[in-house]
């Protein structure tokens, strides 16, 4: 019934925005997309197991814009497993549906213990612009993070910096109001709704102020008011940027703070380095007895689950088509480590070639050691 509303309230701003239209342009529409394949071989060294799995994914973005007020985007994810990883991860179906969608735009073709075929709209929004405003209604990207590896502000759809392969990170149900204050100034307002029921709706401001992007954001996130800030600049040559976001406390939890500062810096020959750390006030500080104590289902409010966290990433572009780069992650007094290390190469204009491997090491029942080892080989095909 929700759906069948929200598609006749589409109908109608189509057909008010066809008459304000104040001049006619020519439609436009835009189609692009990708097939990626991905080879995963896991190396698990808790449970003295290692197995593999593939994915071929395969994503269809669509646009179109009848005139100068008006646009509508749809994008499709279709993705296809088979190996090892269907039949070792309990609930696997269950878990490739994004949490902050409401509506289920989900379809599962093929669901055994050896494939999985699924498709989902990722994607599905209206776009109504003037002047000063704009307004967003459909399942979109809201991409409030400011910072480049861990987004405190970034309330609707956190980015997993451990989930490479999705890089147009995950959409939300919602509605979405932006006002155009001054040139440098907005005011933006989005509420949404999951599928567990819990809504979302917060305000941020945004200003730019001593050569700096200033934002700042309060609201209700999931029955639990919020306050936060971040800010964009540098200090010299440097890149400076940090976000703050606080959380109250309620009935059912404590109040928390998640906070993020990185600097990052490009040297004449080319090499990149980006040094960041993360606060969690909820987060774990002390060793932990197994694996398993470490929760790694990264969310909005979970960006680590440790407290104390630091990232350090060197990147360099060896040729026009070959570049390398690696990540080392640390958590103090949990004695997290994890290094990630990854190559990529332009076989063509249109097919790229990446590898990509995660290795998590952890001290629990003794000294540090091995936890796990993930090794990626990816072939991505753009049209």
């Amino acid at each position: 019934m929700l759906l069948k509303k929200g598609l006749v309230l589409i109908v109608c701003i189509f057909s008010l925005t066809n008459l304000l239209a104040q001049e006619s342009t020519v439609p436009k529409t835009f189609l692009n997309g990708y097939v990626k394949v991905l080879q995963t071989n896991t190396f698990d060294n808790i449970n003295h197991s290692n197995f593999s799995s593939q994915l071929v994914h395969n994503r269809i973005n669509f646009k179109w814009k009848p005139n100068s007020i008006l646009a509508f985007t749809s994008e499709l994810r279709n993705r296809f497993f088979f190996g090892d990883q269907i039949a070792s991860t309990p609930n696997f179906v269950n878990q490739l549906r994004n949490s902050s969608d409401y509506f289920n735009l989900q379809k599962t073709w093929i669901n055994n213990d050896n494939v999985v075929f699924i498709t989902n709209v990722e994607r599905v929004y209206v776009d109504i612009k003037k002047e000063k405003w704009d307004i967003r209604l459909g399942r979109q990207r809201v991409n409030w993070g400011v910072a480049t590896t861990w987004n405190p502000n970034d309330l609707f759809n956190a980015y997993n910096f451990l989930d490479f392969d999705y890089e147009e990170r995950p959409g939300t149900d919602a509605v979405k109001f932006k006002y155009l204050i001054t040139d440098f100034s907005t005011i933006e307002f989005v509420h949404s709704k999951s599928n567990n029921n819990k809504s979302i709706s917060v305000a941020k401001y945004a200003m730019n102020k001593w050569n700096y992007d200033f934002q700042f954001i309060a609201g209700m996130f999931k029955e639990t008011w919020t306050l936060g800030t971040g800010w964009a600049g540098s200090i010299k040559d440097a890149g400076f940027k940090g976000e703050v976001q606080y959380y109250f406390n309620n009935k059912q939890v404590t109040d928390q703070l998640n906070m993020t500062v990185e600097l990052d810096y490009m040297f004449k020959k080319g090499w990149y380095i980006n040094a960041g750390s993360l606060f969690n006030s909820r987060g774990l500080n002390k060793g932990v007895a197994n694996w398993s104590d470490l929760n790694l289902n990264l969310s909005a409010k979970n960006l680590m689950p440790t407290k104390y966290n630091f990232i350090l990433t060197a990147r360099k572009q060896f040729t026009p088509i070959s570049s390398a780069g690696c990540s080392v992650v640390f958590a103090p007094n949990v004695n997290l480590f994890l290094l990630m290390p990854s190559f990529s190469y332009n076989i063509s204009e249109k097919l790229d070639a990446d590898f990509i491997c995660q290795s998590f090491f952890l001290q629990y029942s003794g000294p540090i050691k091995t936890a796990n080892v993930m090794a990626y080989l990816r072939c991505r095909y753009s049209f």
